[in-house]
This record gives structure tokens, sequence and C-alpha cells, in this order.
């Protein structure tokens, strides 16, 4: 039998701020004895995980995300090549992020982003770690593409919202966290309700074709209800996280 080089790989999903779920699934982990030896993550997973990476429990993440500083940075602009601007994010992110490249990270990290150029889905592992971060995170016509060595990336999530696959074969046990739960809508209507809950069956395919990958899969249904862009509901998503978890780790 080939001997996994990783106990425990972290699989973690984007979706906006729904990703703040993320941190309480953590959190809930940790209380269990659980801590991950590797993590792949893109989007908002991208932005959890490299915080976490850097040696900051679940908590500590948190508080920074939802600091003015940190949270700052979504400034309405002119429509050009995106809606929002990431005013001040690069910034504050070098400024609360110990480390300055994924080989200074506690933790090994994998990150995913789309090069629009070359249609490319792909994985960041080692050099600058910010740049990478905003590249993985940044949503198609929201956010502005980010450009890196001459080429421009957006969202690895519009391709891979769950990237499993960079931890296959290498764990020993792979634990993933989807925050983009769809639930049954009696009632969908008008053009905006109807684009937002089509990007989320997109992006809830993408897990639902790989969750088999997983051996402990974590989806907290009560997600549903919250939007992607919602920052005042922070600690109430950490809270379903947090909760989802643990009753799957007392289930398990």
């Amino acid at each position: 039998m080939i001997k996994k080089k990783y106990k425990y790989g972290l699989v973690l999903s984007g979706g906006g701020t729904r990703g703040f779920a993320h941190l309480g699934a953590i959190k809930a982990l940790e209380e269990h004895g659980i801590k991950p030896d590797i993590i792949s993550g893109v989007s908002a997973g991208a932005i959890v995980g490299a915080l976490y990476a850097d040696s900051k429990n679940a908590e500590e993440v948190l508080k920074a995300l939802i600091s003015k500083n940190l949270v700052a940075f979504l400034r309405l602009v002119i429509p050009k090549d995106g809606m929002l601007k990431m005013t001040g994010f690069e910034k504050t992110l070098r400024k609360t992020l110990t480390a300055k490249t994924f080989e200074e990270l506690k933790i090994p990290l994998i990150l995913h982003a789309m090069n629009i150029n070359t249609v490319e889905y792909t994985r960041f592992d080692k050099g600058d770690l910010v740049q990478a971060i905003k590249a993985s995170s940044s949503i198609p016509v929201v956010f502005p593409p980010v450009e890196i060595d001459g080429h421009q990336y957006l969202d690895g999530g519009i391709v891979n919202n769950f990237p499993v696959e960079p931890l296959e074969g290498k764990c020993k046990t792979i634990i993933g966290i989807n925050v983009n739960p769809v639930g049954h809508e009696d009632h969908i209507s008008g053009l905006r309700t109807i684009a937002i809950r089509s990007f989320h069956l997109t992006m809830r395919n993408h897990a639902e074709t790989r969750k088999d990958k997983c051996d402990i899969y974590i989806e907290p249904e009560d997600l549903q209800h919250y939007g992607i862009m919602d920052l005042s509901s922070a600690r109430k998503v950490f809270d379903i996280g947090y909760k989802k978890t643990k009753e799957v780790l007392a289930n398990h």
C-alpha cells in the first residue's frame, strides 16, 4: 500500500460571505482534535484557508475578516472591468498575514484561479501569497481580473468550486466543506432571483459530483437562507458552520 503523506486534508469551497461558515466548521474540527495538515481552497475558501494556515485559530480569523479594515475593500466603482473594487484589500491582507509567501505558511496551502488568457484552471502553491488569494477570489463581473506575470485571473470557483482533486491519494482522511447548499424553493420569480439561483446550482453541482471523494463531507443546509455578500450575518453564518460540523462529527 502507498503511504499517504498527510493525515487530514481540508477542502474549502467558495461562497462569498457564506465562507464564514468555514471558520465555524474549523472551530468544531479543532474541538474534535482534528487539525488539517494541508488545505485546498478557492475563492472564499482561499481567503479563510490562507489566514488559518498562517497560524491563526478560527476565532482570530473571524475577527480579522469582520474588522472594518479588511471588509472595507468592497467599494462601488464605475463599472468597467468589474462592478466592485478591492480597495485596500491587498494592503490589509499583507498587514494581517505574517506569511508573505506560501512557503512561509504553517500549513501547506493550495489555491486555485482561472487563467482567462490561456483558459486554464491554475494551481498556486508557491510564491506571493496575497496575489494568489486575490486571483482566486476575484468573482467575475463583480471584481476585475487580477494580473500575475502578464496573465489575468478570475475566481477559480467558476470552473471548480470544490477543489478536492489535489488532495486525492495524499491524505488518510479528506474533509470537505461546501458552503453552497441549494434547497427547495416554492416561489422563484424575477430575473435577479433566477440568476442568483442558477449561480448557486452551478456551484452546488461542483461539490455534488465530488463529495464522494471526501471521507467527511460537511454542507450546512441553513446557509441557503443567506446571501453571498451578506457581511452583517457573519457570526450567524459562523455558528451555522460550527453546529453542522458538530452534528456530522457526532454521527461519523
